[in-house]
C-alpha cells in the first residue's frame, strides 16, 4: 500500500512535470558523467572501424558528454524555479531537442551505414528518446500553463 501511495504521489498532476525532470536529470548526469570518464563507453552506440575513427569519435564523444551533464544538472536545479514560464520553455526546448535527436538517430539506425549500432544498447537508446520526447510532447501539447506554476513551491510547503 506504501509503495502505491508513493507512485500516485510521483504521478499526481502536479508532481509529474517534476517526476520527469527529476529522472532525466539523473539520467542525463549519470550517461554524462560516464561518458566524460570514459568516453569508450559509447562504442555500445557507435561503431568505430579503425583507430583514426576511434579517436575522432572521442573527441566528439567527451565534449557531448560534457554537454549532457551540464544539461542534467540545469534539469536538476530547474525544478527548484517557481516561475512557470522558464519551466514551460525549458519544456518545449526538450521537446524540440528530442523530437529532433529520434528522428536522427531512428534514420541512422535505417540507413544502417554502420556507424550507429542496432545492437540491444543502440535500441534502448532509441527507445528512451521516444520516451523523452512523448514525455515533452505531453507538457508541451496537452498541460494548461498553471502546471507549471510553483512546484517548488508546493514541495518545500509542509
Amino acid at each position: 500500500m506504501t509503495n502505491n501511495t508513493n507512485l500516485n504521489y510521483y504521478f499526481s498532476p502536479r508532481q509529474r512535470l517534476d517526476t520527469l525532470f527529476m529522472v532525466h536529470s539523473s539520467i542525463s548526469i549519470i550517461v554524462g558523467i560516464i561518458g566524460f570518464i570514459y568516453p569508450s563507453s559509447m562504442g555500445l552506440i557507435f561503431l568505430t572501424e579503425n583507430e583514426r575513427e576511434f579517436f575522432l569519435g572521442r573527441a566528439i564523444y567527451r565534449p557531448t558528454c560534457a554537454l549532457i551533464l551540464a544539461q542534467g544538472i540545469i534539469i536538476w536545479k530547474s525544478r527548484s524555479i517557481n516561475d512557470g514560464q522558464i519551466k514551460r520553455a525549458f519544456v518545449q526546448a526538450f521537446f524540440i531537442c528530442f523530437f529532433l535527436s529520434t528522428i536522427s538517430l531512428i534514420n541512422e539506425h535505417t540507413s544502417n551505414s554502420g556507424v550507429v549500432s542496432g545492437k540491444f544498447v543502440g535500441t534502448i537508446q532509441i527507445i528512451f528518446m521516444i520516451i523523452l520526447t512523448a514525455g515533452y510532447a505531453w507538457f508541451t501539447f496537452f498541460q494548461p500553463p498553471s502546471v507549471f506554476q510553483g512546484l517548488a513551491m508546493r514541495r518545500t510547503a509542509p
